[in-house]
């Protein structure tokens, strides 16, 4: 057998020698050295692993409390301060009052009678710990209805001193109240009071309610809810005395409309304010009171009527307490009889009237319903000072001249007998107006339809329309020397680099009155302003604008004023030959007073050219050059 070659041993490593130490049994077992547990104090601890670092290295120690510890100390603390506020409020609380701990009761009945004595139960208990110092309580209701009783409302005041702690407090009111049917009513107590040691004032409130039953004295208002535009309505208004006794003399006062025109009264009122004085009225009695009148306005607009009875208050028209009251609403009801009025003058169609014209009404009248209006009456009638009455013309229709009346109807015009649905026929009337009058005369127009429906004249439609008749005003202006109130000097015909002093003589006159009236011209660079007019409290002079404004202000119908105004002319040598003006055009500016108008009317610029003066020569024309 072949020997196989001798191999070298290998070295060892490092774990295999420890191994091999470890598990050598012929080795023997040497002192074992422990870990014993050192101080924390002792121990070192690396700070790093380098080379030369020893194994283990100290921590510092931790000699201060943990947090478990302080945890628990802190909640120690809150546990003693909250002990301690609960104490002091238990303490203090002792002398605080609170307004829960005051039960206050308000008791009346549910239901009560109207203008009869009504009981009324208040009690009080203190629970608070102190007492309540200087107590009141202050009743307040409305006793009446209206919103004169709402600003008036009953305050009675009652004294209660002290109230200590646990003790009970009642008082007894007795109250009247007067109102409508069913109205609920409101009773409000109020506590006030103060506590020991404050000078501070406290409250607590609390409010019971009632229903009132039939009123002692009534009042109601019985008549149409729905008018039309100029239709009469009767309304009537009873006060009836529901109580087993005998009322009191009392006031009726009536609110109407600011559009209702009153026609009759019965019994008549005893003051403007519409107030009646109503006599005592036994058990089950009434008394009436009917007014009888009609409205204007627009279509579809609601208006309302108010009716209240109550006591006499400071004067004999004046009402205190209010027993009941009544409102109604009226509505316009839009009318199916429609008209459209139009003014026509010899210069067309317009809205203006002037003196002289011829004018013609020109009326359109439609039924817009779907229903016959029977029986239509249409009628004009004429107001005014403009219109020359006996000269009217009505195409159609009666014309009476004392009544100023033009009347329409099925006796003058077949087809309003029945009006059919969505038909519409036309009528017109010639109005001459007056060439001079009054200050601003004027034409109104009243046109009143009436047709029937369900009953006689259940439908009525008005239009009324007023024109004021419009005038002139007129400026003129003449160049003056002689004929003047100011002394005028220079040569005539005015020669070249010469000053001549002429007068401007304006006159104004109106038909109407006027207000706002002014006067101006400027004044060309060759003349000169001198500050002298016949009248210098109404003419100014604006140097800059070169203007001069005659301020004439207020000027009545038909008056004439007039103005004298200085000027120097001084002509330049390219006025030789020529009659050069000495103002600009005239201007007159004005409002007319009623109608409002505005007036502006500009004439021609005055020149050197003298009118209408007497001159033993025939003063020229024109600027003369001297030789």
């Amino acid at each position: 057998m072949m020997e196989l070659p001798h191999q070298t041993e290998r070295s060892d490593s490092a774990i295999d020698s420890l191994e091999h130490e470890l598990y050598n049994p012929k080795n023997k077992m040497d002192d074992v050295s422990l870990h014993k547990t050192r101080d924390r104090k002792l121990t070192e601890l690396p700070t790093s692993w380098g080379d030369n670092a020893p194994i283990i290295t100290h921590g510092k120690e931790d000699d201060g409390l943990s947090f478990g510890v302080k945890l628990l100390l802190f909640s120690m603390l809150l546990l003693v301060l909250a002990l301690s506020f609960t104490a002091w409020r238990i303490i203090s609380l002792r002398n605080v009052v609170s307004g829960a701990n005051i039960d206050m009761t308000l008791e009346v009945n549910p239901y009560v009678e109207s203008g009869e004595a009504i009981p009324l139960a208040f009690t009080l208990f203190n629970r608070n710990k102190s007492p309540l110092e200087e107590a009141t309580i202050t009743l307040v209701y409305k006793q009446g209805t209206g919103s004169q009783d709402e600003q008036e409302k009953i305050h009675e005041k009652r004294d209660l001193g002290v109230i200590n702690s646990n003790d009970f407090k009642q008082q007894n009111f007795n109250i009247i109240l007067y109102g409508s049917e069913a109205e609920k009513r409101d009773i409000t107590l109020k506590l006030e009071y103060k506590v020991s040691g404050s000078k501070a004032l406290f409250s607590k409130v609390i409010t019971a309610s009632t229903v009132l039953k039939t009123p002692p004295v009534s009042v109601s208002i019985e008549g149409p809810r729905l008018l039309s535009i100029g239709q009469n309505g009767t309304y009537v208004i009873t006060v009836k005395n529901n109580s087993a006794t005998t009322t009191l003399p009392s006031i009726l006062q009536i609110t109407l409309p600011n559009t209702f025109t009153t026609i009759d009264q019965s019994p008549k009122s005893i003051s403007k304010a519409n107030v009646w004085n109503i006599k005592s009225l036994a058990p089950g009695d009434s008394a009436t009171t009917t007014i009888t009148g009609s409205l204007t306005g627009t279509q579809g607009e609601t208006t309302s009527m108010k009716a209240l009875i109550g006591g006499q208050g400071d004067s004999r028209t004046s009402v205190g307490i209010v027993y009941s009251s009544q409102t109604i609403d009226i509505k316009l009801r839009t009318s199916p009889l429609n008209f459209v009025v139009s003014l026509e003058t010899d210069s067309g169609t317009t809205e203006k009237l002037r003196y002289g014209d011829n004018a013609v009404l020109t009326i359109t009248y439609a039924n817009t319903s779907d229903t016959h209006l029977k029986d239509v009456s249409i009628k004009l009638q004429l107001l005014g000072d403009a219109p020359l009455l006996k000269k009217v013309d009505p195409t159609s229709g009666y014309y009476d001249s004392e009544k100023r009346t033009v009347t329409w109807n099925s006796a003058n015009l077949s087809e309003l007998a029945s009006l059919a649905p969505n038909t519409s026929g036309t009528l017109r009337v010639v109005v001459p107006i007056v060439v001079t009058g009054v200050n601003s005369p004027s034409l109104k127009m009243v046109l009143t339809g009436l047709g029937s429906v369900q009953e006689t004249n259940d439908v009525v439609s008005t239009v009324s329309k007023t024109w004021v008749v419009q005038g002139s005003a007129t400026i003129n202006a003449e160049t003056k020397y002689k004929d003047s109130s100011i002394i005028n000097t220079g040569p005539i015909p005015p020669n070249p680099n010469t000053e001549t002093t002429y007068t401007a003589h304006l006159i104004v006159s109106a038909q109407n009155a006027l207000v706002n009236t002014r006067v101006s011209f400027i004044l060309p660079t060759y003349v000169t302003w001198r500050n002298v007019t016949s009248d210098s409290e109404k003419v100014r002079y604006d140097s800059r604008s070169r203007t001069v404004s005659w301020l004439i202000g207020n000027l009545e119908a038909e008056k004439t004023v007039s103005l004298d105004v200085s000027l120097a002319v001084k002509p330049s040598q390219s006025h030789v030959g020529q009659m050069p003006p000495i103002t600009s055009g005239i201007v007159l500016d004005a409002d007319e007073e009623i109608s409002k108008a505005h007036i502006r009317t500009t004439i021609s610029p005055l020149s050197i050219f003298i009118s209408g003066e007497n001159w033993d020569i025939n003063p020229s024309r024109v600027v003369d050059n001297g030789n």
